[in-house]
Protein backbone atom coordinates (compact mmCIF):
# COMPACT_ATOMS: atom_id res chain seq x y z
CA UNK A 1 0.00 0.00 0.00
CA UNK A 2 2.96 2.23 0.94
CA UNK A 3 4.46 1.90 -2.46
CA UNK A 4 1.05 2.54 -4.32
CA UNK A 5 0.78 5.70 -2.69
CA UNK A 6 4.49 6.75 -3.33
CA UNK A 7 3.62 5.92 -7.26
CA UNK A 8 0.81 7.90 -6.75
CA UNK A 9 2.12 11.02 -5.28
CA UNK A 10 4.77 11.09 -7.23
CA UNK A 11 2.48 10.87 -10.27
CA UNK A 12 0.86 13.91 -8.93
CA UNK A 13 4.07 15.67 -8.48
CA UNK A 14 5.17 14.47 -11.82
CA UNK A 15 2.17 16.19 -13.78
CA UNK A 16 0.62 19.20 -12.65
CA UNK A 17 -3.10 19.53 -12.63
CA UNK A 18 -3.94 21.57 -16.04
CA UNK A 19 -5.55 24.42 -13.44
CA UNK A 20 -2.82 24.57 -11.62
CA UNK A 21 -0.51 25.07 -14.30
CA UNK A 22 2.06 28.50 -14.85
CA UNK A 23 4.25 28.68 -17.82
CA UNK A 24 7.49 30.56 -16.61
CA UNK A 25 8.11 30.96 -20.25
CA UNK A 26 7.31 33.98 -22.31
CA UNK A 27 5.10 32.04 -24.04
CA UNK A 28 2.49 32.76 -20.99
CA UNK A 29 1.37 35.90 -22.67
CA UNK A 30 -0.88 33.14 -24.93
CA UNK A 31 -3.98 32.72 -23.51
CA UNK A 32 -4.00 29.02 -23.39
CA UNK A 33 -1.93 27.32 -21.63
CA UNK A 34 -1.36 23.70 -21.66
CA UNK A 35 1.42 21.29 -19.40
CA UNK A 36 4.69 21.13 -20.49
CA UNK A 37 4.41 23.76 -23.09
CA UNK A 38 7.43 25.58 -21.96
CA UNK A 39 9.52 22.62 -21.94
CA UNK A 40 9.71 22.49 -25.77
CA UNK A 41 13.16 21.79 -26.98
CA UNK A 42 14.47 24.68 -29.21
CA UNK A 43 16.67 25.00 -31.87
CA UNK A 44 17.46 29.09 -32.18
CA UNK A 45 18.88 31.10 -34.98
CA UNK A 46 18.99 29.16 -37.58
CA UNK A 47 19.54 31.26 -40.86
CA UNK A 48 17.52 30.21 -43.41
CA UNK A 49 18.34 33.32 -45.70
CA UNK A 50 21.44 35.06 -45.63
CA UNK A 51 21.19 38.70 -47.49
CA UNK A 52 19.52 39.72 -45.81
CA UNK A 53 20.27 37.85 -42.91
CA UNK A 54 16.95 35.99 -41.89
CA UNK A 55 16.07 33.77 -39.22
CA UNK A 56 14.10 30.92 -37.69
CA UNK A 57 13.86 28.87 -34.06
CA UNK A 58 12.56 25.13 -34.35
CA UNK A 59 10.66 24.00 -31.51
CA UNK A 60 10.42 20.07 -30.83
CA UNK A 61 8.30 18.18 -27.81
CA UNK A 62 11.03 17.30 -25.36
CA UNK A 63 12.18 13.62 -26.28
CA UNK A 64 10.64 13.48 -29.38
CA UNK A 65 12.61 11.27 -31.88
CA UNK A 66 12.27 11.07 -35.88
CA UNK A 67 10.75 13.83 -38.33
CA UNK A 68 7.81 15.66 -36.91
CA UNK A 69 5.40 17.31 -39.14
CA UNK A 70 5.58 20.90 -38.49
CA UNK A 71 3.44 24.27 -38.07
CA UNK A 72 5.25 27.14 -40.29
CA UNK A 73 4.66 30.67 -37.87
CA UNK A 74 5.53 33.19 -40.18
CA UNK A 75 6.37 37.39 -38.31
CA UNK A 76 8.64 38.10 -35.39
CA UNK A 77 9.97 34.69 -34.23
CA UNK A 78 10.62 36.50 -30.43
CA UNK A 79 7.63 37.72 -29.95
CA UNK A 80 5.35 36.29 -27.12
CA UNK A 81 3.07 34.92 -29.01
CA UNK A 82 4.82 33.43 -31.65
CA UNK A 83 6.69 31.96 -28.68
CA UNK A 84 3.48 30.33 -26.81
CA UNK A 85 2.23 28.86 -30.33
CA UNK A 86 5.62 27.17 -31.23
CA UNK A 87 5.34 25.72 -27.32
CA UNK A 88 1.59 25.09 -27.78
CA UNK A 89 2.26 23.03 -31.12
CA UNK A 90 5.41 21.53 -29.54
CA UNK A 91 3.13 20.24 -26.95
CA UNK A 92 0.82 19.05 -29.03
CA UNK A 93 3.69 16.39 -30.54
CA UNK A 94 4.42 18.27 -33.35
CA UNK A 95 6.99 20.52 -34.45
CA UNK A 96 7.01 24.36 -34.95
CA UNK A 97 9.23 27.02 -36.91
CA UNK A 98 8.81 30.19 -36.07
CA UNK A 99 10.12 32.67 -38.56
CA UNK A 100 10.94 36.07 -39.19
CA UNK A 101 10.08 37.60 -42.85
CA UNK A 102 9.76 41.02 -44.54
CA UNK A 103 8.14 39.89 -47.99
CA UNK A 104 6.29 36.90 -50.19
CA UNK A 105 9.59 36.23 -50.96
CA UNK A 106 10.74 35.35 -47.58
CA UNK A 107 7.89 33.10 -47.03
CA UNK A 108 8.99 31.06 -50.05
CA UNK A 109 12.67 30.78 -49.15
CA UNK A 110 11.54 30.19 -45.39
CA UNK A 111 9.07 27.55 -46.52
CA UNK A 112 12.23 26.08 -49.09
CA UNK A 113 14.60 25.91 -46.62
CA UNK A 114 12.91 24.15 -44.26
CA UNK A 115 11.83 21.74 -46.78
CA UNK A 116 15.36 20.99 -48.14
CA UNK A 117 16.87 20.54 -44.99
CA UNK A 118 14.02 18.77 -43.28
CA UNK A 119 16.03 15.31 -42.24
CA UNK A 120 18.64 18.15 -39.83
CA UNK A 121 15.61 19.95 -38.67
CA UNK A 122 13.66 16.68 -37.43
CA UNK A 123 10.94 17.83 -39.87
CA UNK A 124 8.67 15.61 -41.80
CA UNK A 125 8.54 18.36 -45.55
CA UNK A 126 5.70 16.41 -46.61
CA UNK A 127 3.54 17.47 -43.23
CA UNK A 128 3.25 21.19 -43.86
CA UNK A 129 0.88 23.78 -42.08
CA UNK A 130 1.06 27.19 -42.22
CA UNK A 131 -0.13 29.57 -39.22
CA UNK A 132 -0.44 33.56 -39.76
CA UNK A 133 -1.80 36.54 -37.87
CA UNK A 134 -3.31 40.02 -38.63
CA UNK A 135 -1.52 39.08 -42.34
CA UNK A 136 -1.37 37.11 -45.04
CA UNK A 137 1.12 36.49 -47.77
CA UNK A 138 0.21 35.59 -51.19
CA UNK A 139 0.10 32.23 -50.79
CA UNK A 140 -1.38 30.72 -54.18
CA UNK A 141 1.94 29.29 -55.41
CA UNK A 142 2.65 27.55 -52.08
CA UNK A 143 -0.62 25.31 -51.69
CA UNK A 144 1.23 22.39 -53.55
CA UNK A 145 3.75 22.44 -50.41
CA UNK A 146 1.36 22.60 -47.68
CA UNK A 147 -1.18 20.22 -45.63
CA UNK A 148 -3.29 23.60 -44.57
CA UNK A 149 -3.32 27.33 -43.80
CA UNK A 150 -4.14 28.66 -39.81
CA UNK A 151 -5.38 32.87 -39.94
CA UNK A 152 -6.07 34.60 -37.27
CA UNK A 153 -7.89 37.86 -37.91
CA UNK A 154 -6.50 39.19 -41.22
CA UNK A 155 -8.13 40.22 -44.23
CA UNK A 156 -8.33 38.04 -47.05
CA UNK A 157 -8.53 38.49 -51.26
CA UNK A 158 -11.25 35.97 -52.04
CA UNK A 159 -9.76 35.59 -55.15
CA UNK A 160 -6.43 33.78 -53.96
CA UNK A 161 -6.44 30.06 -53.66
CA UNK A 162 -5.42 28.26 -50.31
CA UNK A 163 -4.52 25.20 -49.04
CA UNK A 164 -7.20 23.48 -46.68
CA UNK A 165 -7.97 26.14 -44.52
CA UNK A 166 -9.40 27.21 -40.71
CA UNK A 167 -9.93 31.39 -40.66
CA UNK A 168 -10.39 32.44 -37.07
CA UNK A 169 -12.71 36.18 -36.86
CA UNK A 170 -12.62 38.42 -34.29
CA UNK A 171 -16.11 40.13 -34.07
CA UNK A 172 -15.20 42.88 -32.90
CA UNK A 173 -12.20 43.69 -35.03
CA UNK A 174 -11.75 46.25 -37.61
CA UNK A 175 -14.85 45.87 -39.51
CA UNK A 176 -12.70 46.11 -43.40
CA UNK A 177 -11.29 43.01 -42.16
CA UNK A 178 -14.30 41.39 -40.86
CA UNK A 179 -15.64 42.11 -44.56
CA UNK A 180 -13.06 40.59 -46.37
CA UNK A 181 -13.05 37.58 -43.96
CA UNK A 182 -16.75 37.09 -44.72
CA UNK A 183 -15.92 38.21 -48.76
CA UNK A 184 -13.64 34.90 -48.23
CA UNK A 185 -15.84 32.59 -46.74
CA UNK A 186 -18.78 33.41 -49.37
CA UNK A 187 -16.31 32.91 -52.59
CA UNK A 188 -15.21 29.74 -50.62
CA UNK A 189 -18.56 28.24 -49.80
CA UNK A 190 -19.35 28.96 -53.57
CA UNK A 191 -16.44 26.99 -54.68
CA UNK A 192 -16.66 24.25 -51.94
CA UNK A 193 -13.42 24.68 -51.10
CA UNK A 194 -12.32 23.30 -47.82
CA UNK A 195 -12.64 26.33 -45.34
CA UNK A 196 -13.78 26.62 -42.35
CA UNK A 197 -14.22 29.86 -40.58
CA UNK A 198 -14.85 30.30 -36.67
CA UNK A 199 -15.47 33.43 -35.13
CA UNK A 200 -15.12 34.66 -31.24
CA UNK A 201 -17.88 36.65 -31.46
CA UNK A 202 -17.31 39.35 -28.67
CA UNK A 203 -13.31 39.31 -29.00
CA UNK A 204 -11.01 41.73 -30.47
CA UNK A 205 -8.11 41.91 -32.48
CA UNK A 206 -5.59 39.63 -31.01
CA UNK A 207 -7.57 38.36 -28.55
CA UNK A 208 -5.28 35.11 -28.34
CA UNK A 209 -3.09 37.41 -26.01
CA UNK A 210 -5.92 38.06 -24.02
CA UNK A 211 -8.56 38.25 -22.17
CA UNK A 212 -8.31 35.00 -20.93
CA UNK A 213 -11.57 33.94 -21.69
CA UNK A 214 -13.21 30.07 -21.90
CA UNK A 215 -14.31 30.92 -25.62
CA UNK A 216 -10.84 32.04 -26.81
CA UNK A 217 -9.17 28.70 -25.25
CA UNK A 218 -11.81 26.39 -27.18
CA UNK A 219 -10.85 28.38 -30.72
CA UNK A 220 -7.20 27.86 -29.62
CA UNK A 221 -7.84 24.65 -28.85
CA UNK A 222 -9.77 23.73 -32.01
CA UNK A 223 -6.85 25.11 -34.09
CA UNK A 224 -4.40 22.66 -32.61
CA UNK A 225 -6.81 19.29 -33.32
CA UNK A 226 -7.49 21.30 -36.73
CA UNK A 227 -3.41 21.23 -37.21
CA UNK A 228 -3.06 17.71 -35.70
CA UNK A 229 -5.34 16.09 -38.01
CA UNK A 230 -4.63 17.74 -41.55
CA UNK A 231 -1.10 17.00 -40.35
CA UNK A 232 -1.52 13.37 -38.98
CA UNK A 233 -0.80 10.42 -41.67
CA UNK A 234 -3.18 10.07 -44.29
CA UNK A 235 -5.69 6.98 -43.86
CA UNK A 236 -5.24 3.99 -45.45
CA UNK A 237 -8.47 2.08 -47.42
CA UNK A 238 -7.95 -1.15 -46.10
CA UNK A 239 -11.41 -2.55 -46.89
CA UNK A 240 -10.57 -5.88 -48.32
CA UNK A 241 -13.56 -5.42 -51.21
CA UNK A 242 -11.33 -2.82 -52.25
CA UNK A 243 -9.31 -3.57 -55.54
CA UNK A 244 -5.07 -2.03 -56.12
CA UNK A 245 -6.67 0.13 -58.66
CA UNK A 246 -9.12 1.61 -56.43
CA UNK A 247 -7.23 2.05 -53.34
CA UNK A 248 -5.40 3.88 -55.61
CA UNK A 249 -8.12 6.31 -56.01
CA UNK A 250 -8.23 6.93 -52.30
CA UNK A 251 -9.97 10.48 -51.51
CA UNK A 252 -9.06 11.72 -48.07
CA UNK A 253 -11.76 14.60 -46.40
CA UNK A 254 -12.41 15.56 -43.13
CA UNK A 255 -15.67 16.10 -40.82
CA UNK A 256 -16.32 19.80 -39.23
CA UNK A 257 -14.97 17.90 -36.19
CA UNK A 258 -11.78 17.29 -37.92
CA UNK A 259 -12.46 13.57 -37.83
CA UNK A 260 -10.35 12.17 -41.12
CA UNK A 261 -12.38 9.84 -43.20
CA UNK A 262 -11.68 7.88 -46.14
CA UNK A 263 -13.23 6.94 -49.41
CA UNK A 264 -12.87 5.67 -52.88
CA UNK A 265 -13.60 7.47 -55.99
CA UNK A 266 -14.87 5.53 -59.07
CA UNK A 267 -15.53 6.57 -62.37
CA UNK A 268 -16.24 10.40 -63.45
CA UNK A 269 -18.88 12.33 -65.45
CA UNK A 270 -20.74 15.36 -64.02
CA UNK A 271 -22.85 13.62 -61.70
CA UNK A 272 -21.52 12.36 -58.04
CA UNK A 273 -23.14 9.88 -55.82
CA UNK A 274 -22.18 9.86 -52.10
CA UNK A 275 -22.98 6.02 -50.55
CA UNK A 276 -23.31 6.15 -46.83
CA UNK A 277 -23.21 2.38 -45.16
CA UNK A 278 -25.03 0.77 -42.41
CA UNK A 279 -23.59 0.79 -38.15
CA UNK A 280 -21.02 -2.19 -37.98
CA UNK A 281 -20.56 -1.65 -41.97
CA UNK A 282 -18.00 -0.31 -44.72
CA UNK A 283 -17.82 0.90 -47.90
CA UNK A 284 -17.72 -2.85 -48.74
CA UNK A 285 -21.24 -3.08 -48.32
CA UNK A 286 -21.58 -0.41 -51.61
CA UNK A 287 -18.33 -1.03 -53.69
CA UNK A 288 -20.27 -4.00 -55.90
CA UNK A 289 -23.29 -1.27 -56.51
CA UNK A 290 -20.76 1.86 -56.93
CA UNK A 291 -18.87 -0.20 -59.34
CA UNK A 292 -22.27 -0.44 -61.92
CA UNK A 293 -23.06 3.30 -61.00
CA UNK A 294 -19.20 4.02 -62.20
CA UNK A 295 -19.81 2.02 -65.18
CA UNK A 296 -22.59 4.32 -65.82
CA UNK A 297 -20.85 7.21 -66.55
CA UNK A 298 -21.31 8.55 -62.98
CA UNK A 299 -18.60 9.69 -60.58
CA UNK A 300 -19.24 7.36 -57.02
CA UNK A 301 -17.79 7.70 -53.17
CA UNK A 302 -18.37 4.96 -50.95
CA UNK A 303 -16.86 5.79 -47.84
CA UNK A 304 -16.17 4.58 -44.77
CA UNK A 305 -17.96 6.16 -41.24
CA UNK A 306 -15.49 4.38 -38.64
CA UNK A 307 -16.60 2.06 -36.28
CA UNK A 308 -18.43 4.20 -33.86
CA UNK A 309 -20.14 6.22 -35.96
CA UNK A 310 -19.82 9.02 -33.96
CA UNK A 311 -20.91 11.60 -36.09
CA UNK A 312 -22.70 10.30 -38.97
CA UNK A 313 -24.80 13.41 -40.24
CA UNK A 314 -21.33 15.36 -40.13
CA UNK A 315 -19.65 12.58 -41.78
CA UNK A 316 -22.20 12.49 -44.78
CA UNK A 317 -22.05 16.55 -45.08
CA UNK A 318 -18.18 16.09 -45.46
CA UNK A 319 -18.82 13.62 -48.28
CA UNK A 320 -20.96 15.59 -50.04
CA UNK A 321 -18.79 18.59 -50.06
CA UNK A 322 -15.80 16.14 -50.91
CA UNK A 323 -16.87 14.72 -54.09
CA UNK A 324 -18.26 18.32 -54.98
CA UNK A 325 -14.20 19.30 -55.12
CA UNK A 326 -13.53 16.37 -56.93
CA UNK A 327 -15.33 17.46 -59.97
CA UNK A 328 -18.73 16.67 -59.16
CA UNK A 329 -21.55 19.42 -60.32
CA UNK A 330 -24.54 17.47 -59.59
CA UNK A 331 -24.61 15.52 -56.37
CA UNK A 332 -26.86 12.64 -55.13
CA UNK A 333 -26.03 11.25 -51.17
CA UNK A 334 -27.88 7.93 -50.84
CA UNK A 335 -27.51 5.67 -47.53
CA UNK A 336 -28.22 2.64 -46.12
CA UNK A 337 -30.00 2.53 -42.86
CA UNK A 338 -28.09 4.64 -39.97
CA UNK A 339 -26.45 5.95 -43.21
CA UNK A 340 -29.61 6.85 -44.85
CA UNK A 341 -30.11 8.69 -41.66
CA UNK A 342 -26.55 10.25 -41.99
CA UNK A 343 -27.99 11.38 -45.85
CA UNK A 344 -30.60 13.18 -44.62
CA UNK A 345 -29.30 15.28 -41.76
CA UNK A 346 -26.20 15.64 -43.72
CA UNK A 347 -28.01 16.39 -46.75
CA UNK A 348 -29.71 18.76 -44.69
CA UNK A 349 -27.19 20.66 -43.23
CA UNK A 350 -24.46 21.40 -46.06
CA UNK A 351 -25.09 25.09 -47.52
CA UNK A 352 -26.31 23.84 -51.04
CA UNK A 353 -28.46 21.04 -50.26
CA UNK A 354 -27.67 18.01 -52.71
CA UNK A 355 -29.67 17.52 -56.21
CA UNK A 356 -31.55 14.15 -54.48
CA UNK A 357 -31.62 12.09 -51.33
CA UNK A 358 -32.14 8.46 -51.36
CA UNK A 359 -33.04 7.00 -47.68
CA UNK A 360 -32.99 3.37 -47.71
CA UNK A 361 -34.48 1.86 -44.46
CA UNK A 362 -33.86 5.63 -42.62
CA UNK A 363 -34.35 5.13 -39.03
CA UNK A 364 -36.30 8.59 -37.83
CA UNK A 365 -33.98 9.23 -35.08
CA UNK A 366 -30.87 7.44 -33.09
CA UNK A 367 -29.22 9.44 -30.35
CA UNK A 368 -28.79 13.31 -30.74
CA UNK A 369 -29.38 12.45 -34.49
CA UNK A 370 -32.96 13.70 -35.36
CA UNK A 371 -34.41 12.68 -39.05
CA UNK A 372 -37.55 14.24 -38.67
CA UNK A 373 -35.93 17.75 -37.59
CA UNK A 374 -33.67 16.93 -40.51
CA UNK A 375 -36.18 16.30 -43.28
CA UNK A 376 -38.15 19.62 -41.86
CA UNK A 377 -35.14 21.43 -43.34
CA UNK A 378 -34.59 19.36 -46.14
CA UNK A 379 -35.46 20.95 -49.43
CA UNK A 380 -33.56 18.73 -51.60
CA UNK A 381 -36.08 15.75 -53.67
CA UNK A 382 -36.21 13.19 -51.59
CA UNK A 383 -37.09 9.03 -51.82
CA UNK A 384 -38.13 7.13 -48.57
CA UNK A 385 -38.12 3.61 -49.18
CA UNK A 386 -38.19 0.74 -46.63
CA UNK A 387 -39.92 -2.64 -46.54
CA UNK A 388 -43.42 -3.27 -44.35
CA UNK A 389 -42.66 -6.15 -42.16
CA UNK A 390 -38.83 -4.66 -41.34
CA UNK A 391 -39.75 -2.81 -38.15
CA UNK A 392 -39.41 0.04 -37.00
CA UNK A 393 -38.13 1.18 -40.26
CA UNK A 394 -41.23 1.09 -42.63
CA UNK A 395 -43.02 3.18 -39.57
CA UNK A 396 -39.63 5.60 -39.78
CA UNK A 397 -40.11 6.02 -43.48
CA UNK A 398 -43.82 7.17 -43.04
CA UNK A 399 -42.97 9.12 -40.11
CA UNK A 400 -39.77 10.86 -42.17
CA UNK A 401 -42.43 11.12 -45.05
CA UNK A 402 -44.64 13.25 -43.42
CA UNK A 403 -42.68 15.41 -41.46
CA UNK A 404 -40.73 15.99 -45.53
CA UNK A 405 -41.15 19.84 -46.44
CA UNK A 406 -39.66 18.70 -49.49
CA UNK A 407 -41.70 20.10 -52.69
CA UNK A 408 -40.88 16.42 -54.00
CA UNK A 409 -40.80 13.98 -52.10
CA UNK A 410 -41.89 9.75 -52.71
CA UNK A 411 -42.13 7.31 -50.12
CA UNK A 412 -42.04 3.48 -51.01
CA UNK A 413 -43.37 0.95 -48.59
CA UNK A 414 -42.84 -2.17 -50.31
CA UNK A 415 -43.36 -5.78 -49.26
CA UNK A 416 -41.00 -8.35 -47.20
CA UNK A 417 -38.62 -7.75 -44.86
CA UNK A 418 -35.32 -6.66 -46.95
CA UNK A 419 -33.22 -4.07 -44.91
CA UNK A 420 -30.90 -0.86 -46.13
CA UNK A 421 -28.87 -1.84 -49.54
CA UNK A 422 -30.57 -5.17 -49.47
CA UNK A 423 -33.92 -3.85 -51.12
CA UNK A 424 -31.54 -2.87 -54.05
CA UNK A 425 -31.92 -7.12 -54.41
CA UNK A 426 -34.98 -6.39 -56.12
CA UNK A 427 -34.57 -5.46 -59.56
CA UNK A 428 -37.58 -3.63 -59.76
CA UNK A 429 -37.11 -1.66 -56.85
CA UNK A 430 -33.09 -0.99 -58.41
CA UNK A 431 -34.78 0.34 -61.62
CA UNK A 432 -36.68 2.47 -59.42
CA UNK A 433 -33.65 4.07 -57.53
CA UNK A 434 -31.57 4.64 -60.99
CA UNK A 435 -35.02 6.01 -62.46
CA UNK A 436 -35.29 8.45 -59.28
CA UNK A 437 -31.55 9.34 -59.54
CA UNK A 438 -31.77 10.09 -63.28
CA UNK A 439 -34.97 12.40 -63.01
CA UNK A 440 -33.25 14.49 -60.52
CA UNK A 441 -29.69 14.54 -62.14
CA UNK A 442 -30.06 15.70 -65.89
Amino acid sequence: MRVALAIVAAAVVAVPAAAAYRNPTPGRAVVLQIPGMHRAKVRHNVVYERSPRLRLDVYRPRGARGRLPAVLLGGNKNSAQKIGWSQLVAASGMAAVAFDYRSDGDVAAAIAYVRAHARGLGIDGGRLCSMWFSKVPALSQLTSFLRCNVVYYAPLDPGLTYPPMLVVKAGRDDAGINESIDRFESAAQSSHADVRVVTNDTARHGFDLGPRTARTRTIMRQTLRFLRARLARPLRVRDSCVSSPERASALRFFTADDRPLVGVLLGSGPVGIVLAHGSNGSLCEWIGYARELAAAGYRVLPYDAGPEFSGVGLDAAAAIEAIRRAGAEKVVVMGSSLGALAALVGGAAVPAQPDAVVSLSAPDSVGYLHGLDAVARLRSPVLFMAAEDDQPFSDAARALYAAAVSPDKQLRVVPGSAHGSGLLEDPSLHAFVWSFISAHTR
